[in-house]
């Protein structure tokens, strides 16, 4: 008898990780969340650890793993990956992906079609009537990354400081302060500076902002979100060629009620969740080449 197969895949973002644990016949086995695990955002050392607590819980050892990380699309940061799962999992077969990736082959396979991803980032994957892959944008916090979590929460907080310049702290500001842990809102540079809060911080502002919708400003952070994100859709949709084709979503921030309404598209719901796209694509990849 054959070796048994066990694959597992692994969907790694800056809100959480997923491991999705099956057999050779999709059968789930366990479904494991761990927490953040994109290290330039959280660092090496809370990635690692953020890893080796989700395999730590599969209740079967995996030999075939495909793991979409978010930053992985750059050479040193799927280096990084490889490395830690080949220690934690050694002898298995990985191939390391982007979280977009994987999210994009669970959406909507390898069809023409756009995938709009935004939770603590914000990114359209594509593919063109060729079916040949694209993005747009997704680069990262300090340069791209409009409409997304991190976003909407690094303006909640330049309102917030803007109150303080007229000398007028409002249950707005208050209360992005309280949802970041600090006593008042000028603290949040001190914070920042020291480490002490990250970019998943600033992003999981989001379901506050959300919650003081459609009051002020509120209103016009989701609406300006809602606008890049919708920018995003249209270039993309350009770039399929098609005048007709799928489009999907994915993230916290894309599938929340409020920015779904304010986007306006039509979306189709996503065939499987990024995880399962991860196995699929390690499947794929290793025993069944599309």
């Amino acid at each position: 008898m054959g070796a048994v197969v066990r694959y597992l895949g692994i969907d790694g973002g800056g809100s959480k990780t997923a491991f999705l644990l099956v057999d050779e016949y999709y059968n789930e086995i366990c479904l494991v969340e761990a927490g953040p695990s994109n290290w330039l955002s959280v660092g090496a050392d809370a990635a690692k650890h953020a890893i080796t607590q989700g395999i730590s819980h599969l209740r079967e050892r995996p030999n075939i793993v495909c793991a979409g990380f978010a930053g992985a699309a750059r050479s040193d940061s799927a280096a990084f990956y490889k490395q830690v799962l080949e220690s934690l999992i050694p002898g298995a077969q990985i191939i390391i992906e982007s979280d977009a990736f994987i999210a994009s082959i669970g959406a909507i396979g390898i069809d023409p079609g756009i995938l709009l991803i935004a939770g603590t980032g914000s990114i359209v994957i594509g593919r063109d009537k060729s079916r040949n892959m694209f993005r747009v944008g997704g680069w990262g916090p300090y340069f791209g990354d409009e409409g997304s979590g991190f976003w909407v929460g690094r303006e909640a907080v330049r309102q917030a400081l803007r109150s303080l310049d007229v000398h007028t702290p409002t249950e707005f500001s208050n209360r992005i302060a309280t949802q970041l842990g600090l006593r008042t809102i000028s603290d949040v540079v001190g914070a920042w500076a020291s480490g002490k809060i990250g970019v998943p911080d600033i992003a999981g502002l989001f379901p506050e902002v959300v919650s003081m919708y459609p009051q002020e400003p509120a209103n016009q952070i989701l609406n300006q979100a809602a606008s890049h994100l919708i920018s995003m859709v249209d270039i993309a949709s350009e770039r399929v060629g098609l005048s007709d084709c799928r489009k999907s979503l994915s993230g916290s921030v894309a599938v929340h009620p409020v920015m779904r309404q304010l986007i306006g598209f039509e979306f189709e719901e996503p065939r499987h969740s990024p995880e399962w796209g991860a196995v699929i694509w390690a499947r794929q990849h290793f025993t069944e080449p599309l």
